[in-house]
Order: structure tokens, then C-alpha cells, then sequence
């Protein structure tokens, strides 16, 4: 399966990239905003596309069997470029995705997003992702929105607890978050499925099998 990760320089698209090389059955390609970054991949063994997202880079999709949005506009920034990276570029991609067939697509939101967010704390970072998860649910994709707790930097443990709508918010590691993805690629009843994501006791792969009713399926061709 050929991926294309968007926001590869990003710690999670990072951790991304190396699960895939890793791994014989994805082949990944990771896109980056500067020429400079692209060394990082390429001596794993990933190979890297610089394109600007804001702009569009539709002209990467031909061949893509599935596309991950892990970009953001980051912490560091106002909320108008978070409008722009976490909302409205994110729903161009879905609009190539559909006019070019790329018909998998996972989106890395988190717990709370919802357009009509009233979080204190980050609610314009709340609504730009419920926008674009709104978008994604009535496109034509085969998408599957995770949505996990605070990410933070820790070692994975390699076990989560998973469910549609967990009854509190929690923190994950990025690294396991890195490995979710992986096992939902693998595990085609994810396939419309939106899946809160925190740290737990349940191995990766089992749990997001519990939440959609199976697992241990081909991954889509």
C-alpha cells in the first residue's frame, strides 16, 4: 500500500515514518514543506516530496492508495493558520483525494473537536478540526477519523484504550498514536469509524478490532 504521509516532519508524522519503514507491507512517502528536511527521511529509506499544503498538492496523489493527515498549524501560531492548516487545507486534501480516487484517508483529530466547540482552553483549535472532520464524514472516502487524548512524548507502551466515545479525556503517547495508525490501515473495518484514542491496557491492534467488531484483515489493496 502506497502512503503518502502529510505533515511528515511533525513528531507523530515522524514516529510515522519510521513504523512504515519498518514494515513490508506499506510503501511510504512522506511530504514535507522544505527541500532541507528531506535528508531526515531519506536515510531511513522513506522518500520525500516538498509541496505547501495551504497551496495544494494534488499533483502527488496519482498513484497514492491512502493519505494521512497528521499537519498542523502547530502551538506556536494565531488562529488564523490554524484555520488555514488544520481546517481548510485539510478539506482541499479531501477534495483532491475525491477527484483524484485516492479513497483512504485517516485524519488525526483529537478528543472535543467539534465545530461548535466551547473549550476555554483551545476552542479554535477545536472547531477547525470539527470542521474538517464534519467534511471528511460526508465526503466519499473511506476515512477514519482517530481522535486521541493530549499527546505527549513518552515511550509508547503499546497499549491504549479505544472506543467511539470514551467516557473521560486522557493523554497518549505519540508514539502509540504512530502505531494506531499502522493497525487501523491494516484493519479495513475501521473504515468510517471515528475512534478516541488514550493511554490504556489493551494491546493496539486488539483494541481498535474491539471497537469496530474485528480485526486481522488485508489490508485495502
Amino acid at each position: 500500500m502506497k502512503v503518502l504521509i502529510v505533515g511528515a516532519n511533525g513528531k507523530v508524522g515522524t514516529l510515522l515514518s519510521g513504523k512504515f519503514w519498518g514494515a513490508n507491507d506499506f510503501s511510504p512517502v512522506a511530504l514535507i514543506r522544505d527541500s532541507r528536511q528531506q535528508t531526515k527521511f531519506t536515510g531511513i529509506g522513506v522518500p520525500a516530496i516538498t509541496g505547501d499544503l495551504e497551496s495544494g498538492v494534488s499533483e502527488f496523489l496519482p498513484g497514492l492508495d491512502a493519505v494521512i493527515f497528521t499537519a498542523g498549524s502547530g502551538s506556536k501560531t494565531g488562529p488564523d493558520k490554524t484555520t488555514d492548516v488544520d481546517q481548510n487545507a485539510a478539506i482541499r486534501l479531501m477534495d483532491d483525494c475525491e477527484k483524484q480516487s485516492v479513497r483512504r484517508f485517516i485524519m488525526i483529530s483529537a478528543i472535543g473537536a467539534d465545530p461548535n466547540s466551547e473549550s476555554d482552553r483551545i476552542q479554535h483549535y477545536l472547531r477547525a478540526k470539527g470542521v474538517a472532520d464534519a467534511r471528511l464524514r460526508s465526503s466519499r472516502l473511506d476515512y477514519t477519523i482517530l481522535a486521541p487524548g493530549t499527546l505527549i512524548d513518552e515511550k509508547g507502551t503499546g497499549r491504549i484504550q479505544a472506543s467511539e466515545k470514551l467516557p473521560h479525556h486522557g493523554f497518549l503517547p505519540r508514539e502509540d498514536l504512530a502505531s494506531a495508525i499502522v493497525e487501523t490501515l491494516r484493519n479495513h473495518l475501521t473504515i468510517r469509524k471515528t475512534i478516541q484514542l488514550v493511554s490504556g491496557s489493551e494491546k493496539i491492534k486488539s483494541a481498535l478490532a474491539a471497537v469496530v467488531g474485528g480485526g486481522d484483515l488485508p489490508p485495502i489493496a
